[in-house]
């Protein structure tokens, strides 16, 4: 593995004034770094000390080369080099509805970021506020409004600013992390770190040329199986020599790797879209509809039709979008892989607009936490952006299509309690609902559901087994 490990140009631990930079536990920063790889408290408080926007987010730039150390170093375990990667992966995407589903354009964020820091912090508030609420689509809102957030602290500004030095501080080492995708050993198991790198990487666009490379040379996913060298088959000939070396040393591509091709790949390059189409139509149900969903990703409004209705197929399968999503996509911040994956369904506007409309209401419903962002989605589709002026009155007189109505109905069915979230209302008043539930429902024509009826307590043998699954993530799973 050709990468830094925890050589003198990073280890700079004990020079840095932790305290100063996270008041709230950084002293606790270097005993905490020295087993973020193999202890789960130890990264877990690692996080809420350094997580975006905690006041201590301003140390994060600062542990960003030691957490790619421990990832990449030999003396680290295979089975634990996820935890360090799963950290870094919080650090560069803690808000992954402003990455989806257009990526982070860097120069921009340069700009905002230096503007804000020569300017009076009051002005810097109005404008985002302005931002927020002028905003063309809910990707540009909800990164306004978490900037404005942010801008609510004293030192908001400085939070940004370690924001961004953060992520540029990931991408410097883009060299060294890349590494891990080609061992075999990060390639098998629980908790790949093959895995966990691509999440990482996905998110880092300007480096998509190279981190592209690197995963179709890491993987087979260029080639159909029949173009495939056999496993520990002998080269009988040096041209076939040639040709196998050629071809790869590696095996199926992990179903994360095919979704950073999505956020990441080019569509004018035909070997990846060809190799895609492989895969989507391979016999893996995990990576057929990965490779379904990647291809969607890169082609927008020109994706092949194929790729639209092999997602819905994949929908309809006893697994359905949640399990399909969680094998293949990352769990960011507080949302799902499935809200991910609806937003950056996005990229392929009216092409995509069946199936987000598939996806959301059963979303709206599983997902608690994301629902006010989900709905907003739905609003967006059907009726247009929030900053687009509206009435209750226009509402009453409306005779809405059926898609528009599917959308209000999903959110009328919501149970009672959905309506006691501040931000869920708020979200509906955005496009002039009602922010009461019976309001909201005698308007658009719909009963609430009735609650189910508890069930009678089971004695221990009639008690089914908990149902296995995946090895829980540390930030909530995948």
């Amino acid at each position: 593995m050709n990468a830094t490990t925890g050589n003198e140009e990073h280890d700079h631990i004990a020079e840095v004034d932790w305290a100063s930079l996270a008041p709230e536990g950084g002293e606790r920063i270097p005993e905490l770094l020295e087993t973020a790889a193999t202890s789960d408290g130890a990264l877990s408080d690692l996080h809420d000390i350094i997580r975006f926007p905690a006041p201590g987010h301003r140390a994060a730039p600062k542990v960003v080369d030691r957490l790619v150390d421990l990832a990449v170093s030999p003396e680290t375990s295979d089975m634990d080099r996820w935890r360090p990667l799963s950290l870094l992966l919080e650090l560069v995407a803690a808000h992954p509805e402003d990455r989806l589903p257009q990526t982070t354009d860097l120069a921009q964020w340069r700009d905002e970021v230096a503007w804000a820091s020569s300017n009076d912090l009051e002005k810097v508030r109005a404008q985002y506020r302005t931002w927020s609420e002028e905003a063309p689509d809910e990707q540009h809102h909800h990164r306004m409004r978490n900037r404005l957030a942010v801008l609510e602290a004293d030192d908001g500004v400085a939070l940004l600013q370690a924001e961004l030095d953060t992520y540029e501080a990931v991408l410097a080492r883009v060299p060294d992390l890349v590494a891990l995708l080609h061992d075999d050993r990060n390639r098998s198991g629980m908790d790949r770190a093959g895995e966990w790198v691509s999440y990482l990487l996905a998110f880092l666009p300007t480096e998509s040329e190279r981190i592209v490379s690197e995963i179709t040379s890491a993987s087979q996913v260029l080639l159909a199986k029949d173009l495939r060298p056999t496993p520990g088959a002998s080269a009988t000939s040096v041209s076939e020599a040639i040709r196998q070396a050629a071809l790869g040393s590696g095996g199926e591509p992990l179903p994360a790797e095919l979704f950073a091709l999505g956020l990441l790949g080019d569509p004018t390059d035909v070997d990846l879209t060809v190799g895609l189409t492989h895969q989507m139509a391979g016999g893996n149900l995990y990576n057929s509809f990965a490779a379904s969903v990647a291809l969607v990703l890169i082609h927008g409004e020109n994706t092949p039709r194929e790729g639209l209705r092999r997602i819905g197929r994949g929908g309809g399968t006893s697994m359905g979008y949640e399990g399909l999503f969680n094998e293949s996509w990352p769990h960011c911040g507080n949302r799902s892989p499935q809200v991910l994956g609806l937003l950056a369904l996005g990229r392929a506007g009216d092409r995509s607009r069946r199936l987000r409309l598939d996806i959301l209401p059963d979303l709206l419903k599983s997902d608690e936490e994301s629902r006010a962002l989900v709905a907003g989605v739905g609003l967006e589709l059907v009726l247009g952006p929030r900053s687009k002026e509206r009435t209750l009155e226009e509402h009453t007189r409306a005779d809405y299509d059926e898609e528009t109505l599917k959308v209000l109905w999903a959110i009328g069915e919501l149970p009672d309690d959905a309506w006691e979230d501040e931000e869920f209302t708020a979200t509906l008043a955005a496009w002039a609902f009602p922010e009461n539930a019976e309001e909201y429902r005698a308007l658009v024509g719909v009963e609430p559901e009735d609650e189910p009826e508890p069930e009678a307590p089971q004695s221990p043998a009639q008690a089914a087994p908990a149902p296995g699954g995946l090895f829980g993530r540390l930030f909530g799973g995948r």
